[in-house]
């Protein structure tokens, strides 16, 4: 046997749970109170542009006071008011919205009405002893009505005298509560949660509102100093941002709102009010990072949307497709603004790139459709000066159709500080293009690039990973008496003076150059990622060769057989020198031994140079 029942409520038992558990701050309930007054206007605006109801010359408005002797704080609005029956329906049932009922009938009205769940004017009993409620409405000949309640489930309607249209509630404020009896407190919360909103709110003679939000404007009447001038009085601590990108959307959804992209500081860690969230000019959360992606949580801005599901108390957001929809199309704003800057302002792009690729970058690693879409913009220094994407490098080394050859594609780089600038030009000698990198991140986006090219067979190399044939000079090979050519006779001596290293030899198409260390693109990899996850960040350098440049004056006196062949001590101190000049960008030494390898490694060659 089966049956049907309804859950009923517990009147008695539903008040502590509104004052102590629906809303997650306390000063939520003034929000809530001028949310309502701002409501109650905007109802009364669409039924006078419906020929309903007459607006005379009076300023609509909502005024908030407060009275410190007689412990209440008072919000009023001009809007439609109420009448008995209303009242009744309205405030004598929790949980029925008058919102939504209103949008039911006007539909017009959806986009401008704030309250959507019939709580908002509950949140008035979290500081308050006692709520009074006066109201006249709009409709002629309707009769005052004053409502009572102390936050039991009793109340109590009557007549009242207010002879004004619109409502008035007041609060007779705990004990408990005393703090927000204090003007720059209730200024504060005002100027917090409805500054933006759309008919002028007063806090005595103030008026909290008096400026128009910068992302209800037309993007095409707005100057560059209009959205710098708006970031600064919103974030006054902070310098000039890099750029913005305006949002405005009908379809859909409903969303409006600018994003910041500030200049990235080492505060920005502790930054909470970051992405600021509002629902028809209310102000809700500065928590909604949800709504970016994740590599761009440190962007600052401003979204306004109705369409945003938000829980009761507006405080946190519901988790569903319509948030994965709007991120998506946030993320794609981000996207084509970022190739937008890249192509009207390269020069101020690339000052900026610098700090911003970074988050571009990690961004594209996990998000590949806005990795397509901001491709074009992703722009590495090459070794030349020049920038450019690594589509345009591809393409400049393979032709337009390189995506479509089964042959294998290396893209050359190299990390300033670390690569010898001989090396690099002797990629740029051959006509081989070289990228200038910045690990750790660019060791992970290489990764993610080939993973994403790998039909095309697209790999990333470090200059110094391998030494291809397109570097070696094609010289005849000599050979002595013995069969033993010049290489046979360098490696030979070379790994006598030291065992302990790895020695090749290559007659390299330059004389600049005496040695290369060269270390697998993967073992790199690999080594980068453990030195990334070693507790103290340290650098690890494991298996490695060393290359010895055949046509270099210095490597060619090792030759036993060569004129001026250095002798065993100053052949080894030569050789080592070079080797530890060579070590120093892969290990983390002291200062003071960088210092004296250099000394040494000058006074040596300084002593090499001269005639034997």
């Amino acid at each position: 046997m089966s049956e049907k029942g309804q859950i009923s409520i517990s009147a008695q038992n539903i008040f502590p749970i509104i004052k102590k558990w629906l809303y997650s701050e306390r000063e939520i309930f003034l929000r809530e109170l001028v949310s309502n007054g701002v409501d109650a206007i905007t109802k009364l605006k669409i039924l006078a542009a419906d020929g309903q109801a007459t607006l005379g010359d009076e300023e609509l408005g909502v005024h908030v006071s407060f009275s410190a002797d007689l412990k209440t704080i008072t919000v009023e609005d001009n809007g439609v008011g109420m009448t008995e029956e209303e009242v009744r329906k309205y405030l004598g049932q929790i949980a029925f919205s008058g919102a939504e009922e209103f949008i039911a009938q006007y539909q017009s009205g959806k986009d401008g009405i704030i309250g959507h769940f019939g709580l908002g004017f509950y949140s008035a009993f979290m500081i308050s002893r006692k709520v009074e409620v006066e109201t006249l409405s709009w409709r002629p000949g309707a009769t005052a009505v004053r409502w009572s309640c102390t936050g039991e489930p009793e109340y109590t309607v009557e007549e009242s005298t207010k002879a004004d249209r619109g409502t008035r509630v007041i609060l007779h404020v705990a004990d408990d509560d005393a703090e927000f009896l204090d003007n720059w407190k209730l200024r504060e919360i005002l100027r917090r949660y409805c500054r933006f909103l759309p008919v002028p709110i007063r806090l005595g003679d103030e008026v909290i509102n008096p400026d128009p939000p910068l992302w209800v404007r037309t993007q095409g009447e707005l100057k560059d100093e209009d959205y710098v001038a708006f970031y600064k009085k919103m974030f006054p601590a902070d310098e000039e941002p890099y750029f913005w990108v305006h949002v405005n959307a009908d379809f859909p959804f409903h969303l409006q709102g600018v994003l910041f992209f500030p200049r990235p500081s080492r505060h920005d860690d502790l930054r909470t009010d970051r992405l600021h969230l509002y629902c028809n000019r209310v102000f809700v959360s500065s928590e909604m990072n949800a709504l970016l992606p994740e590599a761009f949580q440190y962007i600052r801005g401003f979204i306004d949307s109705p369409d945003i599901p938000l829980n009761v108390s507006r405080s946190f957001l519901q988790q569903d497709a319509s948030v994965r929809k709007i991120a998506a199309h946030l993320a794609r704003k981000i996207a084509d603004r970022i190739v937008e800057m890249n192509h009207e302002r390269p020069e101020d792009y690339r000052k900026m790139w610098k700090e911003l690729h970074p988050y571009v970058k990690f961004a594209c690693m996990r998000d590949d459709k806005f990795a397509e879409r901001v491709a074009p913009a992703v722009i590495f220094e090459k070794s030349d000066g020049a920038f450019a994407s690594l589509e345009e490098v591809l393409t400049s080394k393979y032709g337009e159709e390189y995506a479509k050859s089964s042959d294998e594609k290396h893209l050359y780089y190299a990390v300033p500080g670390e690569t010898l600038r001989s090396l690099i030009n002797l990629y740029e000698e051959a006509g081989l293009p070289v990228v200038l990198a910045s690990p750790p991140i660019d060791s992970h986006y290489f990764n993610y690039y080939e993973s994403r090219h790998h039909d095309a067979k697209i790999s990333f190399r470090r200059v110094d990973a391998n030494l291809g044939p397109e570097l070696i000079a094609d010289l005849p090979e000599v050979v002595d008496a013995d069969g033993r050519s010049l290489g046979d006779r360098v490696l030979e001596r070379a790994r006598a003076l030291l065992p302990e290293v790895t020695f090749e030899a290559q007659r390299l198409k330059t004389h600049d150059l005496p040695l290369v260390l060269v270390i697998p693109e993967l073992q790199r990899r690999f080594q980068e990622m453990i030195a990334h996850q070693s507790p103290r960040g340290e650098s690890l350098f494991g298996a490695h060769q060393c290359v010895l440049n055949l046509r270099h004056p210095v490597i060619e006196r090792l030759d036993p057989a060569h004129a001026q062949a250095f002798p065993e001590g100053t052949a080894k101190e030569a050789l080592t020198h070079l080797y530890e000049l060579a070590l120093l960008p892969h290990k983390k030494l002291d200062p003071e031994v960088v210092d004296r390898l250099f000394v040494q490694a000058g006074s040596l060659m300084a002593r090499l140079s001269e005639p034997a």
